[in-house]
């Protein structure tokens, strides 16, 4: 038997025991699981397993959401696996907000460097920057995650993207420095920029620094926005890179990021975490932001699902997962990879190494 574990409400659920709902639970504070019925064995294990679930969610009461989560042996996750290979089923609470009244399309995009020592298909200023600005003004999302944005880069978007303001700044902690930089453009005609701070992952975090395994700087830039369409909404973006095949120094960011969070956001403002983190959504390196946070591809009414590929390295046989957007006190209710090549153009296979993800929100 196959477990499918992709999001969808709770009719099964509600068919076998409505009364154990909370009644004034949403649609969206439902989405926890889904049982292939296309086989007896499945619908079998919906059965024994249906009083232990109702009887949990019936505890949980008042305006609550649910995560169901299927952990395997190997702590893979899949959108399969064997039952013989389950070591724990769990439902867990979600705080969502009692009245959510604003709604923002957020977007997580490595845009890749422009490096002029590559093929010319694959730099930014061959075909790569007319292609991404057809991604933006195609998807129209409110605020956009960068990382790996050249000066030159955000110079263009700045030019060809007028709707969107930028926040931004550079690895190397030299503004005038052409490096790497961490950007969030976000659209002021939808939300108004009130603050912002940053920090390397990094002993030394209030400077351009690498601690640990780290073979190179990566910081969080994050900042304070409130909602144009309800002025009594304020909400969090943090924009950030791990450093890759480091995992002593992801650790670290993993735990800098939620202290943070917890020290600016003070546990009830939304806030949404986008990022090329370098490690695929199984990694037990990320247990501890999982279990603080929610993945938008996880918990999301309609998802590719966690394991969408997001990174292909410019081949077509380099396919990963590294990229994730993490979020808390709201509802999420899409989580799309832009994966296909050739979407933006007929000489563009590929818009970057990564994919752009993003999902529609609500708080």
């Amino acid at each position: 038997m196959k477990l499918y574990f992709r999001h969808l409400a709770l009719s099964f659920a509600l068919i076998l025991c409505p009364t154990l709902l909370p009644a004034q639970a949403t649609t969206a504070e439902r989405s926890i699981m889904s049982i292939d019925l296309r086989d007896t064995t499945s619908q079998g294990f919906l059965l024994q397993n249906i009083s232990q679930m109702c009887t949990t969610l019936a505890q949980m009461g008042g305006r609550q959401g649910w995560q169901f989560h299927v952990e395997t042996k190997s702590n893979q996750a899949a959108r399969t696996v064997p039952t013989d290979s389950i070591r724990q089923i769990r439902i867990t609470q979600m705080q969502v907000p009692a009245e959510p009244t604003v709604g923002l399309r957020i977007m997580q995009f490595n845009i890749r460097e422009d490096k002029q020592t590559e093929p010319d298909y694959n730099t930014f200023t061959g075909v790569r920057a007319t292609a991404i600005v057809k991604m933006v003004k195609d998807v129209k999302p409110d605020i956009i995650c960068l990382q790996e944005c050249r000066k030159t880069q955000a110079a263009y978007l700045a030019t060809n993207l007028p709707d969107y303001s930028q926040l931004l700044y550079p690895k190397d902690g030299i503004e005038k420095n052409g490096g790497q930089r961490d950007v969030i453009l976000y659209d002021a005609k939808k939300v108004r920029f009130l603050s912002w701070s940053k920090f390397w992952f990094s002993e030394t975090p209030t400077v351009s620094s690498k601690s640990w395994d780290a073979s190179t700087p990566k910081l969080t830039i994050y900042a304070r926005f409130r909602s144009r369409e309800d002025a009594t909404k304020d909400f969090y973006v943090y924009c950030t890179h791990f450093p890759p095949s480091a995992p002593v120094a992801m650790g670290h960011a993993v735990t800098m990021i939620q202290e943070s969070i917890q020290k600016t956001t003070g546990g009830t403002l939304p806030v949404f975490l986008c990022g090329d983190l370098n490690l695929d959504y199984a990694n037990s390196i990320l247990d501890p932001l999982k279990e603080y946070m929610h993945h938008a591809a996880a918990t999301a009414l309609v998802s590719d699902g966690v394991d969408a590929i997001t990174y292909n390295g410019y081949r077509d046989t380099d396919q990963k997962t590294l990229d994730h957007i993490f979020y808390r006190n709201a509802i999420v209710d899409t989580y799309y990879v832009k994966n296909k090549t050739y979407q933006y153009g007929a000489n563009c296979k590929w818009i970057s190494d990564h994919y752009p993800l993003y999902s529609d929100v609500r708080f």
